[in-house]
């Protein structure tokens, strides 16, 4: 009889075997816990999410603006949190790139060149085109302090000579057919160039040719022909070999080559001669453009795409905070859980700040108030605006584990734009405030939410464990999406579920301690896989890690009694 067996029907006797490798699985969480900022910046694309592994590579890019400030304080925001190990930037400006048009000798546009970066500064650039010491050309690019050349750049393709009868042969280039003639003027092959893109192609096809030779040079064999040799006109290859060029598209390789950081270079349509030599000639019309809420809106829209779980817009304008809010409630509603933090502007006084948080009122928003002082780059002890401080604390959260709160932890700054006393933490924590004491740290990491004292609604440690819970448990079940619905089913999916609440419920530093409990309180129960039609449901209790916000100690008095002896 057949035998089915690991998915295969077996007609023919034989040993068969199969290797189930689900259990070597990596058990360790791979949900993410990551930063987004949004703002804006002096460089970067703009509307593009641009991620960094160090404040130097955002500086790199970002140049400057409230992105960068932010970004480089979201590195190191705690002595009590490690940082993110990337942060994530969209810069918000609606920037466009410098450009400039290369010319041949004849006054064609041969080289459409734009800049690498996005903005206002990118006007700065400029290019040299000088003539090659032994061959095509030197080429210079310059922004400030930054210089890219290189001499001889140039490129050899292939040789072709013809040895038949005839007295005379020519080979014409154009950028999409090589036209061999034998005699001069009657042509006795065009090749396609769309047909034989690469000059091995190429070579091989004049090769087939009688009375013709072709032999690639300077290792080009893999290089494009179809739009990538020099032009060139019934050239003589009867008396010697003559050597087809593609000096324009090196010219453009080298442009858009690693060795140069600031140009990009597009080949014109129907070039093929090399450009002419020009002075230093600076790019023109790169700008930052102005900010509106539509760029706003669009950044969010990119934001969408990304996975994130921390959120902050470098920016006090309440409409902005808004959208921030609404993004967050968007993301979580669609399985992408995310929570945001919004910083006003600097010289807010508390009463406008509850007046922002109860506007908001949100368990996925924070809101802070106090500027902060830290040393800029160029040494200057400076008030940067609360949106860099909502930075930090987002960006302290990516660096812990989930569940652990920032409530009592410092941020690295200097200084506060103001000192809150007990009084007033008291009243700007009851309208949803989060606020940074004198001692420079967060008084205690809550939400906007007012509306009742759910430790998960309103610590956003809690709602983070919870989260973290949420993502790790679906994670761990999207194996099962498109499997049989039977039985056997509802006991993979329980066991996946239960695994991974396990690993959840693990204490630091083994685990991450996102659920908590023990023997008489278990961190998760009541675990249940149903299947109804075509959907399994799975149900389970948990405890996710709660902050310790007060410390209550007793003390009983006792008087004093002895007795002393002489």
């Amino acid at each position: 009889m057949p035998y089915f067996f690991n998915g295969r029907l077996y007609v023919t006797p034989a040993v068969v075997s199969a290797v189930d490798d689900r259990a070597m699985l990596n058990p360790n969480q791979n949900v993410g816990n990551r930063v987004l900022l949004v703002g804006r910046a002096l460089g970067g694309k703009p509307k593009a999410r641009l991620t960094f592994s160090s404040p130097d590579e955002a500086a790199r890019v970002l140049v400057g603006g409230d992105l960068l400030d932010a970004a480089i304080r979201a590195f190191a925001p705690s002595a009590e949190s490690a940082g993110p190990a990337e942060v994530d930037c969209i810069r918000v400006n609606p920037a466009t790139q410098s450009a400039l048009t290369l010319k041949d000798g004849g006054g064609a546009d041969v080289i459409a060149l734009t800049s690498s970066d996005y903005g206002l500064r990118t006007g700065q650039i400029r290019v040299k085109v000088e003539n090659g010491t032994n061959a095509g050309r030197k080429l210079t690019t310059q922004l400030g302090d930054i210089v890219y050349t290189a001499d001889d750049v140039a490129r050899n393709a292939f040789d072709v000579h013809y040895t038949g009868a005839e007295v005379t042969a020519t080979l014409t280039v154009t950028n999409t057919s090589v036209v061999l003639s034998a005699p001069a003027g009657t042509p006795v092959a065009t090749i396609d160039l769309n047909t034989h893109a690469t000059i091995e192609q190429l070579v091989d096809r004049i090769n087939v040719v009688p009375g013709f030779m072709a032999t690639v040079r300077d290792g080009s064999g893999a290089r494009p022909a179809l739009n990538g040799l020099d032009a060139a006109a019934a050239q003589n290859v009867r008396t010697a070999p003559f050597t087809a060029t593609a000096h324009l598209q090196a010219v453009v390789d080298w442009f858009n080559g690693a060795t140069e950081g600031l140009i990009n270079a597009v080949r014109m349509a129907g070039a093929g001669a090399l450009p002419a030599a020009v002075p230093f000639t600076y790019l023109t019309g790169g700008v930052d453009g102005n900010v509106t809420n539509t760029d706003w809106s669009d950044a969010f829209a990119v934001a969408q795409t990304t996975d994130v779980q921390w959120l902050t817009p470098c920016s006090g304008d309440p409409a902005i905070h808004a959208m921030a809010d609404a993004h967050a409630a968007f993301m979580t509603a669609r399985g992408r859980e995310r929570r945001a933090f919004c910083g006003t502007v600097a010289g807010v006084t508390n009463a406008q700040a509850m007046t922002a948080a109860r506007a908001l009122n949100f368990d996925r928003t924070s809101l802070t108030h106090l500027g902060v002082y830290d040393y800029d780059r160029n040494g200057r002890l400076v008030l940067f605006p609360p949106f860099v401080a909502a930075a930090m604390v987002a960006g302290a959260f990516a660096g812990l584990n989930p569940g652990t709160p920032m409530t009592n932890k410092t941020l690295r700054i200097r200084g506060v734009e103001r000192e809150l006393r007990i009084a007033e933490t008291d009243a700007l924590i009851n309208a949803g405030v989060l606020c940074i004491g004198p001692d420079l740290r967060v008084v205690k990491s809550i939400s906007t939410w007012t509306r009742d004292s759910r430790f998960n609604r309103v610590e956003q440690s809690c709602g983070a464990a919870l989260d973290f819970a949420v993502r790790t448990v679906r994670e761990a079940l999207e194996p099962l999406k498109g499997a049989k619905g039977d039985p056997a089913v509802l006991a993979l999916a329980e066991s996946a579920a239960e695994s991974a609440l396990r690993r959840l419920s693990t204490p630091e530093p083994a685990g991450p301690g996102v659920l908590v409990g023990d023997a008489a309180n278990p961190p998760y129960r009541k675990l249940v896989a149903s299947l109804q039609g075509d959907v399994v449901t799975v149900a389970f209790e948990c405890s996710p890690v709660i902050p310790v916000n007060f410390i209550a100690v007793s003390v009983s008095a006792q008087p004093f009694s002895g007795a002393a002896a002489a």
